[in-house]
């Protein structure tokens, strides 16, 4: 018995060591996994470091990953990003100040190299405003105001009014040519013979984005630009007086025009509609008169009809209406005995006996 309990105890402490081992195995383990393994978002990109240098291809498939645990991992937002600029300050090739302000939206494409050149979000917008700012600058410079301001042609072609579409019934007849010259003074947009405009904003924002990726490329910043946006034009003082004033004569001179074509439409208008009413009261002339002449002959018809039926009725009621018509209200009349009057009023049986 007592040779027993040292064996038992031996195996009691065996046991404690193993349950001790394990527990310390799986901390181990658990240990390991927790800093070895990490998520990746839809919305993201990942970039692994080990001792502050890259490892590997930056991760862009969502889901879990592995890593080593003493590396560390740089996580950055793979979907669009809006860039606002403070106001620039540019001068066109026809020596016009004007103030502007841009937009633009870019994304990041590899995020090793971003984080090797920029390393923060919140730090890509200083390095976006220089880029974007000297490309807006030299961009402007190629062209001269309008070419900056307008985009097409149309405010100075007939077409653009929609003459004939139902919108301006009233000037449907005026002419097109004519309509044209009035923003004759007004320069045009370069166009080639196929009628592709070679100058523009839309141009303009064009090369602005080219240069600006193009600077992008140079500085490789891991950075691309999906596009660049004009929010707002203003003019400096000196000229903007006289840009409104331009404008507001041009507007003038359109809206003369089709004053002008309303007029010229409404005495049309107005022609046809005293010929028509002419031709109408002419119409309901002849008409009446016709109806009349009808009627009269007709009434007459009934006349001799009841005459030739009853002579003396007939002259007894002719009678009596030229009484009512010779005598009024309160009236005295005075006739001799031997009157056709006097004669009716005393004795109508033998008038009617005649």
């Amino acid at each position: 018995m007592n040779a027993s309990h040292p064996q038992q105890g031996m195996i009691s402490r065996g046991l404690s060591i193993l349950l001790s081992a394990g527990l310390v195995l799986l901390i181990a383990i658990g240990t390991f996994l927790y800093f070895s393994l990490y998520t990746v978002r839809e919305w993201e990109q990942a970039v692994v470091l080990q001792f502050g240098e890259v490892i590997g291809d930056p991760v862009i498939d969502a889901g879990l990953h592995f890593k080593l645990p003493w590396q560390t991992v740089r996580r950055y937002d793979r979907r669009l990003q809006r860039w606002d600029g403070q106001q620039t300050t540019a001068i066109t090739r026809d020596r016009r100040t004007v103030n502007m302000d841009v937009t633009a939206r870019w994304r990041i494409v590899d995020a090793a190299r971003f984080l090797e050149t920029i390393g923060e979000m919140r730090l890509a917008d200083s390095r976006l405003n220089n880029i974007i700012d000297s490309a807006v600058r030299d961009e402007i410079a190629k062209y001269e105001l309008f070419e900056v301001v307008r985009s097409t042609n149309r405010i100075l072609e007939a077409d653009a009014l929609d003459i004939g579409s139902g919108l301006y019934d009233d000037v449907a007849d005026f002419d097109a040519d004519e309509l044209a010259t009035l923003g004759a003074v007004l320069p045009r947009l370069r166009q080639d013979d196929d009628g592709v405009y070679r100058a523009g904003r839309p141009l303009v924002l064009q090369g602005i984005l080219a240069d600006a990726r193009r600077r992008l490329a140079q500085n490789n910043l891991g950075i691309e630009l999906e596009d660049v946006l004009i929010k707002q034009l203003g003019y400096i003082r000196e000229i903007e007086s006289n840009v409104f004033a331009q404008m507001n004569a041009e507007l003038q001179k359109i809206a003369a025009g089709f004053r002008s074509s309303g007029r010229e439409r409404a005495e049309q208008r107005l022609g046809e509609m005293q010929r028509e009413l002419a031709i109408i009261e002419s119409s309901a002339v002849e008409r009446a008169q016709r109806i009349r002449g009808e009627a009269e002959a007709e009434a007459t018809r009934i006349y001799a009809e009841a005459y030739n039926r009853a002579p003396a009725l007939f002259a007894y009621l002719r009678g009596l209406e030229a009484l009512q018509s010779t005598l009024g209200e309160n009236s005295t009349l005075v006739i001799g005995s031997d009157s056709p009057l006097f004669r009716l009023l005393r004795d109508p049986d033998g008038v009617l006996g005649e």
